[in-house]
């Protein structure tokens, strides 16, 4: 009988415990509040990256169509960016030590402003390399140091964090390839550029204002 007892106390023991750490699961989860900082930040990177599907739909068609260039000069501009951006990721992490991740993030987006203006006013292919080299270094500054932002952004749910800032990427391709189809349409090329130029100028200011807010991450 005594075994009967022990035996027939086991389940309610387990459901508790369930129970229980179902209960701790939720009050760990973060709440919507706690969250508003990485989706500010979120938002603030889908500007930035907005200006890529546009970059990589319309700056080879306006490298070819209009500037007529080699193709081996257009395949170069295009080839530049990943080798400045490789180059420039290591530097980024050591500048973010001195003067802050977010205001190095500042000065990224604001090399990504410089690097439209230079798609859309330049027309040489002097330009077109100058705008590149600025994109390898956005990308050299977001690449090594976003998702470390985000996750001090929430660092009581890394793995949120990082789930949300990834996803963006995919918010701002569907972004950029929208505003770069209708900007193409009125504003034609290259004039289009000047869409992810006030883009980058958007996120820049944003990032500025969160680096003098109480959630700035040094």
């Amino acid at each position: 009988m005594g075994f009967a007892r022990t035996g027939s106390a086991r389940p309610g023991a387990h459901t508790a415990s369930a129970s229980e750490a179902q209960a701790e699961r939720l009050a760990q989860r973060p709440k919507l509040r706690e969250m508003l900082p990485l989706l500010a930040f979120t938002g603030l990177y889908v500007f930035v990256y907005a200006g890529e599907p546009i970059k990589y739909g319309y700056l080879p068609i306006y490298m070819r169509d209009d500037m007529h260039l080699p193709t081996a000069v257009s395949g170069a501009v295009i080839g530049i960016q990943p080798l400045i951006e490789l180059i420039l990721m290591p530097v980024a992490v050591v500048v973010a030590r001195r003067i802050g991740m977010m205001h190095l993030m500042v000065l990224g987006a604001a090399f990504g402003v410089g690097a439209n203006l230079c798609f859309a006013l330049t027309g040489d292919a002097a330009g077109m390399f100058a705008g590149q080299i600025l994109m390898g270094g956005v990308w050299g500054v977001f690449a090594a140091l976003g998702i470390i932002v985000a996750q001090r952004l929430l660092p009581q749910a890394v793995a949120t964090a990082s789930a949300v800032f990834m996803s963006s990427t995919a918010i701002a391709s569907a972004l950029g390839g929208l505003t770069g189809s209708l900007g193409v349409s009125v504003l034609g090329l290259p004039h289009v550029f000047f869409a992810p130029a006030l883009c980058g100028l958007i996120a820049a200011s944003g990032i500025a204002a969160m680096s003098r807010s109480r959630f700035a991450v040094h």
